[in-house]
């Protein structure tokens, strides 16, 4: 039975289309990394983005019981979404010289 980076790659030089990663809550960073490097195009992070910005929400509720104002609790959440952003597009090598950015394909 081939590794799943294994049958991506295979799916990738198969197809023409862009590979899609759907649901990629719970998958470890080096899964995600390997399954770009394999060929996967697109990688669906809402979820772990929700997460982020909840967490960041609840803390800043928490640690201050009388903050009301949406727009200093939104910002806590917004700037933990950006710091995940950026950390998940470092995993998967975004920027990388030498990736064709128009077809995800090195």
């Amino acid at each position: 039975m081939p590794s799943l980076t294994g049958l991506i790659a295979r799916i990738h030089g198969a197809v023409s289309v862009p590979l899609v990663l759907h649901g990629s809550s719970g998958v470890p960073d080096a899964a995600l990394a390997a399954a770009v490097r394999a060929g996967m195009t697109k990688i669906n992070v809402a979820t772990q983005l929700n997460k982020a910005f909840t967490a960041a929400v609840r803390g800043c509720l928490a640690a201050d019981a009388a903050l009301v104002d949406p727009r200093r609790y939104g910002a806590a959440g917004r700037e933990a979404v950006a710091a995940e952003v950026a950390r998940l597009l470092r995993v998967i090598g975004a920027g990388t010289p030498g990736r064709d950015e128009s077809t995800g394909r090195p």
